[in-house]
């Protein structure tokens, strides 16, 4: 095969399987690993539609919080954001948090003027947080693009998808989450 095809094909794969992490360690950089990496986390909102900017506690106690993982460069993980919206419009407000998540930690970095042009340009319009120091990411074991979970107020995952799905599938999910949350 040649280069050009092997580019081609890795190309398409990445489309189809979504974005791969770079293996590159995340963390604060500082080498101590003492971090705590345990729910709740203090994630960086930014200014962007339905986002304002600040922080959001994820998870907050006695709710559900869908958390979609993505990456600016991933077209998967751009694509993905419609389906989300979708459900996110069918989903009550008042018993569920949507946030979308980009790590902040590996891979492309943007600024939060940079992620609020790319929620502008993908049409988003819930909150959208940087996981600066990839906390989230690494205690949700993220390791492609993109990623969505249901967890529960505790932070305990009760439905996830690697990969991209329907919005309906989301809801269905987040309703198996919401009906844990009530059980508990």
């Amino acid at each position: 095969m040649r280069r050009r095809e092997l580019i081609a094909a890795a190309a398409g794969l990445a489309t189809l399987s979504g974005c791969l992490d770079d293996g590159m360690a995340r963390g604060d950089g500082d080498g101590s690993g003492d971090a705590d990496n345990s729910p709740p986390f203090e994630v960086r909102t930014v200014d962007a539609p339905g986002s304002e900017a600040g922080t959001v506690r994820v998870p907050r106690a006695g709710r559900v919080t869908l958390l979609n993982f993505a990456r600016t460069l991933c077209p998967t993980s751009e694509g993905f954001l419609s389906a989300v919206g979708a459900a996110r419009g069918d989903l009550s407000s008042d018993d569920v948090d949507v946030i979308t998540v980009v790590d902040g930690s590996s891979g492309p970095q943007p600024s939060p003027a940079e992620l609020a042009d790319w929620w502008v340009e993908h049409d988003g319009n819930w909150p959208v947080a940087i996981d600066e120091r990839g906390l989230v990411n690494d205690h949700y074991d993220i390791s492609g693009f993109p990623v969505v979970i249901a967890v529960d107020g505790d932070g305990e995952v009760q439905w996830r998808n690697d990969g991209g799905t329907t919005a309906r599938t989301i809801v269905q999910g987040v309703r198996t989450a919401l009906e844990a949350q009530e059980s508990a």
